[in-house]
């Protein structure tokens, strides 16, 4: 009986990072497949892409500090895991978007999503001082 609880209570508990992580997996699903496109806009603003590569992987990186928050290790590890998690996700969605036809791998737009998901990050650590929700 007692071996039974344990893995019910395993089952659960990871059952709960799931949920915390799936709006970060569905996000960078939506990413996948838009990036997958042949077609590029171009608005004839100065950087205009960078900034949306930014703000793109801002709101991943706040996705992924969700998921990653719910670990017991330290303010300085989750840092870490989100960084580098969201970094070699863009690293991907660039090396990806090398076999789209029409597209291209830019190190610059790299550079925007990692950025991004350092400033999603502090964007979310901000938040939940805001409204209390996780304590440092």
């Amino acid at each position: 009986m007692g071996v039974n609880n344990e893995i019910l209570f395993t089952m659960k508990h990871n059952m709960k990072r799931l949920i915390f992580f799936l709006p970060s997996l569905v996000y960078y699903a939506a990413i996948f497949i838009l990036s997958s496109r042949s077609y590029q806009v171009n608005v004839g603003i100065l950087f205009f892409d960078k900034m949306i590569h930014l703000i793109e992987f801002a709101v991943l990186g706040f996705l992924l500090s969700l998921g990653f928050f719910i670990l017991k290790t330290s303010f300085k590890c989750k840092f870490i895991w989100v960084f580098c998690t969201g970094s070699l996700l863009a690293v991907l969605d660039e090396f990806h978007q090398f076999f789209v036809p029409s597209r291209t791998m830019d190190v610059l737009d790299m550079a925007a999503d990692i950025a991004g998901i350092a400033a999603g990050f502090f964007v979310f650590v901000l938040f939940c001082k805001k409204v209390k929700w996780i304590h440092f």
